[in-house]
């Protein structure tokens, strides 16, 4: 009896951490081993610091709007504690198509309809 009870308490957990783990994953692609690009969320990340983006924290994923939000505060840093009218800081500021530009130029390369990691 109570090995019959074990018996099914055990394949209910195999049977439930089975349904459970296979479920959909995300399509991750690896561009060069410097960043990565997750086509099933559209977000991009860098894996290593570097200075072209130094705006961006190293491994955490960034989305369209996160990415112009970071790249806009990283460019509005030098300029913080300056008497500049908002007219001339949106002059020298990065604008959303701006950085959409620019987080285009990093993922341009991934084929996400198939998906394989990109190197040297």
């Amino acid at each position: 009896m109570l090995f019959e009870k074990i018996k099914k308490l055990l394949l209910s957990s195999i049977l439930f951490f089975t349904v459970t783990s296979c479920g959909p994953s995300d399509v991750i692609v690896n561009i060069y081993g410097y960043s990565e690009y997750n086509c099933t969320t559209e977000e991009y990340r860098i894996l290593t610091p570097t200075p072209m983006l130094s705006f961006l924290k190293t491994k955490k994923w960034y989305n369209r709007e996160e990415f112009h939000e970071a790249n806009y505060k990283g460019a509005l840093e030098p300029y913080k504690d300056l008497a500049m009218s908002e007219e001339t800081l949106s002059k020298v500021l990065p604008t959303r198509e701006f950085s959409d530009a620019f987080f285009n130029e990093f993922i341009m390369i991934v084929d996400c309809e198939n998906p394989e990691d990109v190197k040297f």
